[in-house]
């Protein structure tokens, strides 16, 4: 063991409420803390002037810093960037030299140019951890509209303000030319981190044009096997009867729900097809699945931890996703869970999935459907079990906690050196 190192985890967002990219921070965190170095969080939060709070979470020391916004569309990203950025690093300098704070890691857009300006006043280095699309895309989603981002050129700036805002968008037309400010300077930021870290091969394939390539790493989300493996091992408040197959996720066009349909059109399976979320199709999707008679069972939204046992008792989890997931915690936890993933080929989903060894992967919902028709054969039963004991040892290999964590650990110790060297 090295040692111990002061570390600053600098997240957007965090536990107790939080999506999936405050989890991820939480559990770096604490993965770190375990391995003995002293770490520090770090969170934005929005209030009524700037200030600061403390709390804990889970034995971290979570420092909370306020600053005010406002709700008017555009202005309120204005207030959360350009403004906030100067403000929040010039504190974070002095929060770096009161912890003597080696590491400044952050975790998404409000904390990354912050804490890589005040690493180069206080003398850390600084890593940035790309989770999505937020330093090519004004929105986050490099989605246009439910379409994939063509490129953020005038132009298709005008238009992606058209699909997503509807006639504002017109109106807000003006603003296109801050959207493209706003980008560079993020991306002006994020190219002097010390490393910048994507979590996928696509995600850093799309920082490669303004991130020096010495920089640019891939490390992805780890997952924590034994944490899995437990909570799915214990029994299901849910009453479903198995076998089944599984979809989880936002019942949204853009994540492929509709997609889904098209599948079990193809494939028909005997068996039923749970479905686990929520979202503005569902409706639409029960009618459908009702009138023609496909065999579809609609859960709701399901707590996490039910989630994981239904995915380690399912017979495939369908991954449809028409957008292109950077590296989808439900699909590392999938994996972790030697659970047989049949999905769409896009975004980071190859990093773990190899189609034909460790699950299935199509382009084309039919050609989806026919692969999930082929697997479901009484035939290749065999064939399932190999896929999802082969999807384990990916998991084992490439996605578990001790496999990236000691890859996290000795980039900080490397840069650390690079860093003495210089000077």
């Amino acid at each position: 063991m090295n040692n111990a190192l002061n570390i600053a985890i600098l997240s957007d967002v965090f536990p107790p409420k939080c999506g999936g990219s405050g989890w991820s921070s939480f559990y770096l965190a604490r993965a770190l803390q375990q391995r003995g170095h002293n770490v520090q969080v770090v969170v934005p939060k929005e209030g009524k002037a700037f200030t600061t709070t403390t709390r804990e979470y889970e034995g971290l020391p979570v420092t909370e810093f306020i600053y005010p916004t406002v709700k008017i569309p555009f202005a309120r990203n204005y207030t959360r960037n350009e403004r906030l950025y100067p403000r929040f690093a010039d504190w974070l300098e002095g929060f770096f030299k009161q912890y003597k704070i080696q590491v400044a890691h952050g975790q998404h857009y409000l904390t990354i140019p912050p804490a890589i300006i005040a690493a180069q006043k206080s003398g850390a280095v600084s890593l940035a951890t790309i989770r999505d699309y937020w330093a090519v895309c004004y929105w986050t989603t490099h989605l246009s509209g439910n379409k994939v981002c063509p490129g953020c050129s005038p132009v298709n700036r005008l238009k992606c303000l058209y699909r997503n805002q509807g006639a504002f968008g017109i109106a807000a037309a003006p603003v296109s030319l801050y959207m493209a400010a706003n980008l560079r300077l993020k991306q002006k930021w994020l190219a002097q981190a010390d490393a910048v870290l994507g979590v996928s091969h696509y995600v850093a394939s799309k920082l490669a044009p303004f991130v020096p390539p010495e920089r640019l790493r891939v490390l992805p989300t780890f997952v924590d096997l034994d944490q899995l493996q437990e909570i799915a091992g214990q029994k299901s408040s849910l009453k479903v009867s198995e076998p089944y197959l599984l979809y989880m996720g936002k019942l949204e066009e853009n994540k492929g729900a509709g997609m889904l349909l098209d599948v079990l059109r193809i494939a028909r399976p005997a068996i039923p097809t749970l479905v686990a979320g929520e979202g503005s199709m569902r409706s639409s999707l029960e009618e459908t699945a009702t009138r023609e008679g496909l065999n579809i069972k609609f859960l709701g939204w399901v707590e996490h931890d039910e989630a994981l046992k239904l995915l380690a008792k399912a017979e495939a989890l369908l991954f449809t996703s028409l957008w292109h997931e950077p590296l989808s915690r439900v699909l590392l936890e999938a994996i972790g869970l030697g659970a047989l993933v049949v999905g769409i080929n896009t975004g980071g989903t190859p990093d773990a999935i190899e189609d034909g060894v460790s699950g299935a992967l199509a382009t084309t919902p039919a050609e989806m459907g026919e692969k999930l028709k082929e697997l479901l054969k009484p035939e290749n039963a065999e064939k399932r079990t190999q896929m999802r004991a082969a999807a384990l040892q990916v998991a084992r290999e490439r996605f578990s906690q001790p496999v990236v964590i000691a890859r996290t650990e000795q980039l900080y110790y490397d840069l650390l050196a690079q860093k003495r060297t210089e000077r």
